[in-house]
């Protein structure tokens, strides 16, 4: 009983110590799960980037445009509640994106889902497109995409699908 209870008292120290921990990061930044991946999806008339776990409905960040009007429509399930829109910085550039919620339907209501419509053409988007590095920002949420190497075609077929 005794070893029960120092383990236990071991347990909430330690949940402590992450709080802490947490507090002490820069104020926002998310740790998304790090299976997260980016991926490039042709749906025939329309062409879709995904940040999310692979074959999955798991998803932070989408970009969906139909092919050659350069209009995308950004979809995003983390932010802060209250941001009214998603800041996105790549090599140095911002493009703010103002956002609505959109409510789910039925009994599967899923995340909350917050959407907007920029360009492919947004400066953010563009250095997004050269770097490979995108941060999305909701409010006092952010974080921090990295595409690897092996789905940066992806990310440029996107682009040139897009116009």
């Amino acid at each position: 009983m005794r070893r029960m209870l120092r383990l236990a008292g071991a347990g909430v120290a330690l949940a402590g110590v992450a709080v802490l921990a947490a507090c002490t990061h820069e104020a926002g930044l998310l740790g998304l799960n790090p299976d997260y991946r980016f991926g490039y999806d042709d749906k025939g008339g329309s062409a879709a980037l995904s940040y999310g776990l692979p074959n999955s409905d798991d998803l932070a960040l989408m970009l969906e445009c139909p092919k050659g009007t350069g209009r995308i429509e950004l979809s995003d399930t983390v932010r802060d509640k209250t941001a009214t829109s998603i800041v996105l910085t790549a090599g140095g550039q911002k493009t703010t994106v103002p956002v609505r919620q959109e409510l789910g339907n039925g009994d599967n209501l899923g995340p909350e889902l917050w959407t907007g419509r920029l360009t492919s053409k947004s400066a953010a988007l563009q250095a997004f497109r050269r770097t490979g590095v995108l941060t999305v920002a909701g409010g006092k949420a952010r974080y921090v995409i990295t595409v690897l190497p092996d789905r940066k075609a992806g990310v440029e077929r996107f682009f040139r699908e897009c116009g």
